[in-house]
């Protein structure tokens, strides 16, 4: 059987281009792998940065719950005041002074002893204080939460950045340098052909 060389050359760039198709599937198959393993990777950052965001939230409320418990109520006596602003506040160190009959000036043991300021101020900044140290604990919290949710939200963009790549074939310099390479064999190959 006698083949001219148009012939070999046909036959020669089916199988040129037939090789290009197949290694170019080939890669493809291996860009997808590379991404998987890359997702699996970002997937195990994105886990950790939750998890740690759960365990946050689970302190933070027990922490609000333990706060919220330190609120003056109508039964709160001046001495649990006394015991509770220290807590919150470490510098200040409420004392109680002793009630004294205003007429004899002897210590009244049938009142209740008196903070250095009164009562209902005392109260007021118990209140404030655990509305501060609120506010302190929830911000503590969302500071944290946002770096996590910063590096949540780069990992996704990352993987979905990675998945594109990888459906298209990889970066175009990428695709397009795989197909100049294949095409100068194929036309190397050819051009041999063509000479025997």
């Amino acid at each position: 059987m006698n083949l001219d060389t148009h012939h070999v050359l046909l036959y020669g760039a089916v199988m040129i281009v037939a090789s290009v198709g197949a290694y170019a599937y080939h890669l493809r198959a291996i860009d997808v792998a590379t991404a998987k393993a890359q997702v699996q990777a970002q997937q195990t950052v994105i886990d950790a940065a939750q998890k740690r965001m759960d365990d946050r939230e689970r302190e933070f409320k027990d922490q609000i719950t333990t706060l919220l418990a330190m609120k003056s109520t109508p039964a709160t006596t001046p001495t649990q005041v006394v015991e509770r602003i220290p807590q919150l506040y470490p510098q200040l160190q409420p004392t109680l002074q002793p009630a004294v009959n205003p007429q004899t000036g002897q210590i009244d043991t049938s009142k209740p002893p008196n903070l250095v300021f009164d009562a209902p101020q005392a109260k007021a900044l118990n209140d404030q204080l655990v509305e501060c140290k609120i506010c302190q604990v929830s911000l503590t919290k969302a500071q944290a939460d946002l770096i996590d949710t910063n590096t949540k939200l780069a990992g996704v963009t990352k993987e979905r950045d990675e998945w594109k790549t990888a459906a298209k074939g990889g970066s175009i310099w990428k695709r397009t340098g795989r197909v100049l390479k294949w095409a100068a064999i194929g036309v190397a190959i050819g051009y041999a052909a063509a000479k025997h």
